[in-house]
């Protein structure tokens, strides 16, 4: 009896031949919902080239992510963080944008639990603003460093490439026309190519827009606090780009609360039953 059938083309059917020349009877698709729920980073690496990607957000009551653009703002307590942890722990790769580096210089490791591989942190940065003594490259033994910029602006801020480079990271470049950013699924697709079959995308709005806007989100983790930023706090995406109404339920608990926070997690509703 087997769920779903192995979309790998290594393999595919091979099983399955296998189990009926040895008198064993196939029944495929039986469980297949949770089957797939079970594999999704596998199965979107086979079906559509690309990891499987989770966006997570932690914001305020008036839906902010920070009190004034560039200031780093703590929103969520320490059960939450713990959560934060142990996601890291279990997904291949981490990513932010240049905007979150610069403003929150964060390590990106998986702290306070075990993880038995190492951790690849990729950098959204079109401009090359990393600066090469940011925290993460301080913390290469945790896993690689991966910055995406643009073979132009490599060749425009050559002596900040090698900074970098010198730093420790690693520089995945790509050709682009003038101005125009960087093609999010171009960058997932080398990184799957690479071995990455799952990536947390923590931020800032401005990368979570450029997913949304590609298609891109697979699942969603949401960390509702108790604050309240007001106007002049930074909201995270603009207005009618996403609803709650684009999640659906996918655990048994997909509204929890942690601490004073509120975790709110689901599928993006047309990949609920797993990459097409």
């Amino acid at each position: 009896m087997v769920a779903i059938r192995d979309p790998n083309p290594l393999v595919a059917g091979r099983g399955l031949a296998h189990l009926d020349a040895h008198g064993i009877t196939v029944t495929v698709g039986v469980g297949e919902r949770a089957a797939a729920g079970l594999n999704l980073p596998f199965l979107s690496v086979m079906r559509r080239r690309r990891p499987f990607v989770t966006i997570k957000i932690a914001l305020s009551l008036d839906a902010r992510v920070a009190a004034a653009p560039g200031e780093r703002t703590k929103l969520t307590g320490d059960a939450a963080d713990r959560r934060v942890h142990r996601e890291r722990a279990e997904v291949d790769a981490i990513a932010v944008g240049s905007g979150t580096v610069l403003a929150d210089d964060p390590m990106l490791t998986a702290r306070g639990v075990y993880r038995s591989r190492p951790l690849t942190r990729v950098i959204f940065d079109g401009r090359l603003r990393t600066p090469p003594g940011a925290k993460v490259l301080s913390t290469l033994e945790a896993g690689p460093v991966i910055i995406v910029t643009s073979a132009t602006s490599v060749d425009r801020n050559a002596d900040a490439a090698a900074r970098l480079r010198d730093a420790g990271a690693v520089l995945q470049t790509h050709q682009i026309a003038g101005s125009e950013p960087i093609p999010m699924i171009a960058a997932l697709e080398r990184l799957a190519a690479g071995g990455i079959t799952s990536i947390v995308v923590e931020g800032g709005p401005t990368l979570h827009r450029a997913a949304w806007h590609e298609r891109i989100v697979d699942r969603v983790q949401m960390f509702v606090t108790p604050h309240t930023l007001g106007a002049g706090g930074v909201p995270w995406l603009a207005p009618g780009s996403f609803s709650l109404n684009d999640l659906v339920e996918v655990t048994a608990e997909p509204v929890g609360r942690l601490g004073n926070d509120v975790l709110i997690e689901g599928l993006v509703e047309r990949d609920v039953h797993g990459p097409d």
